[in-house]
């Protein structure tokens, strides 16, 4: 009989501590769903949206005077750019999408826990003979050594991009 009370008492203190572990794991929220995507999601988006399209790289660069600045420092990228460009403390990208001449600029908003859809922000029919970068809160695309450069700047009250005046003579 005591071993049968004692197989019990185990079996209890057993089934107390399960029911214990298993309500304690209940107060422990689930990890937050990742609300935003990677961004290597984010440019397939892109690429899905523009079939025929490719990711500018520095060999689509035709302007003289860029590629020679290409050549000297690697690590830039003609058609690609990031920074914070809608002013909410996280870093966004830029890239642009070729196809022959024509091309496609795109933001792609950064977030805390990844990056938001991509925006079209301009298409131009020069595209090889320029290169993009963020400057301040704003977008550039222009011929490098030129007085031929256009400029977005995220208007958070349209939710839109608004063309700026820019002068690369002036900066």
């Amino acid at each position: 009989m005591r071993r049968q009370q004692a197989t019990e008492r185990m079996i209890m203190v057993g089934a107390l501590c399960l029911a214990a572990c298993a309500r304690a794991g209940d107060d422990v929220p689930p990890p937050p769903a990742r609300a935003y995507r990677p961004l290597s999601r984010a440019v397939a988006q892109i690429l899905d949206s523009n079939a025929g399209w490719h990711l500018g790289t520095n060999d689509d660069c035709t302007n003289p005077i860029l590629r020679e600045r290409l050549s000297d420092n690697p690590s830039f990228q003609a058609y690609r750019a990031h920074g914070d460009i809608d002013g909410d403390g996280t870093d966004d990208r830029v890239f642009v999408v070729i196809k022959g001449d024509s091309g496609k600029v795109y933001w792609v908003p950064g977030r805390e826990d990844g990056f938001d859809s991509p925006r079209l922000i301009a298409a131009l029919d020069w595209i090889r003979d320029g290169g993009v970068s963020v400057q301040r809160d704003g977008v550039v695309f222009g011929r490098f050594f030129s007085d031929v450069a256009l400029g977005w700047r995220w208007n958070r009250d349209k939710g839109k991009f608004d063309v700026i005046s820019y002068n690369p003579a002036s900066n």
